[in-house]
């Protein structure tokens, strides 16, 4: 019965530590985007790790959301902004 809750515990524990991609499409170069992490408390803008598929490298920058799903993605290395719409 010990070893029963045990391994229910960590499982629990661990399916509620994973973290989940955001994907997106950048509207400046036609490509997709996903955002690595991005937890900013409801205040819809601060840090993020994302994953550019064009240059197939994951890269640091400044995410602005509005409401409906849009925004704006400062990339921190190139210096520009991107329009970005998010599932």
């Amino acid at each position: 019965m010990f070893k029963t809750i045990m391994l229910m515990s960590l499982m629990f524990f661990g399916a509620s530590t994973q973290s989940f991609a955001w994907e997106g499409y950048d509207n400046d170069t036609g490509n997709y985007i996903e955002i690595e992490s991005y937890d900013h408390g409801g205040q819809g803008e601060g840090e993020v790790e994302y994953y550019d598929y064009e240059s197939g490298e994951y890269k640091s920058g400044y995410l602005d959301m509005e409401s409906g799903g849009s925004g704006t993605l400062y990339d921190y290395e190139s210096g520009e902004y991107h329009d970005v719409d998010m599932e």
